[in-house]
């Protein structure tokens, strides 16, 4: 035994030396490359950087995989999945890539995981069918975290937009300019609703950079995707362009908007009694019959146990 652990120990120190001394050697080679008299960078280090095709697949293979599914920056199917990202607070030029590589790779990752944790022990059948199911779910589960993202934000501005409406509305009536009232608007929600409050940031921003008022409050109704922010982003644009009253605009958007969340609210509570019909039979229907018929089924047992 204390030779095995002489002869463990002599490998870890004969390991640790020349992982060492490998490291100073190359740290010196580094070096030395640096402090050499030509400064110009080689022409073999550049070319990867320089070069048109890609690093990985060439130039003819990448258009064509981007022509077959549909992935280039002015496809489809790529500003579809764009305005998807936006719509869920993701601005990133980074996201369509990565979500494509999740997708793709978790479609890839998955079924050999499964094919490698279960061969041998599963059917033929019953492994081809869990492998197809975890191919489906690895395909649909980045688009069904997506939509949720998106609801859930949507759902955010949707239950903070009659605030900042009423905001808007007090801050025109008292003078301010449209976009000087959006500005404030998003600085006094920033604590409380800071989703919609970077969204009317973001109007200011761009009105800031020379875009037209028009333009930036249509970016508005397309990034959040909100049918009632886009409805006042309509009206403020038609009122702009025709010249009428911003503040008796932002009033009635305000009242029908309120008349909307009512009717919204009554049409939910009207579904409600149809959708307590299953839990009722599940769950409360059970119950009260165990409680209404317990005590006669005792009886009707015991005056049986009796007769006998």
């Amino acid at each position: 035994m204390e030779i095995i652990q002489a002869v463990l120990f002599g490998l870890l120190i004969g390991g640790m030396i020349t992982f060492l001394g490998y490291f100073l050697k190359q740290r010196y080679s580094s070096v030395r490359r640096r402090l050499e008299t030509d400064p110009r960078p080689s022409a073999e280090l550049m070319r990867p950087q320089i070069a048109d095709k890609p690093a990985f697949i060439s130039l003819d293979l990448a258009e064509k995989l981007e022509k077959k599914f549909d992935l280039k920056k002015d496809g489809v199917t790529t500003q579809r999945l764009q305005a998807k990202l936006i719509q869920a607070g993701i601005h990133s030029k980074r996201a369509i890539p990565l979500f494509l590589g999740v997708q793709l790779g978790g479609l890839l990752v998955l079924p050999i995981l499964v094919l490698f944790l279960l061969w041998g022990d599963a059917s033929l059948r019953i492994l081809l069918g869990i492998t197809i199911g975890f191919c489906i779910l690895a395909y649909l589960l980045p688009s069904f975290i997506l939509n949720r993202l998106v609801s859930s934000r949507q759902k955010k501005v949707r239950e903070a937009l009659p605030d900042a409406l009423d905001l808007l509305v007090v801050c025109v009536e008292a003078g301010q300019g449209l976009d000087a009232a959006i500005k404030r608007v998003a600085e006094d929600l920033q604590k409380s609703s800071p989703i919609i409050s970077q969204e009317l940031l973001l109007v200011n921003l761009e009105t800031m950079a020379g875009l037209e008022r028009q333009q930036a409050l249509r970016n508005l109704g397309q990034r959040t995707g909100v049918e009632e922010l886009i409805s006042l982003c309509n009206v403020l644009i038609q009122s702009e362009r025709f010249g009428t009253s911003i503040a008796q605009a932002l009033k009635t958007q305000s009242d029908y908007m309120r008349t909307a969340r009512r009717q919204r609210l009554e049409g939910l509570a009207a579904k409600t009694p149809v959708k307590l019909v299953f839990p009722m039979l599940l769950f409360i229907f059970p119950a009260i019959m165990v409680v209404l018929l317990g005590p006669a089924v005792i009886q009707l047992s015991e005056f049986f146990t009796k007769g006998g």
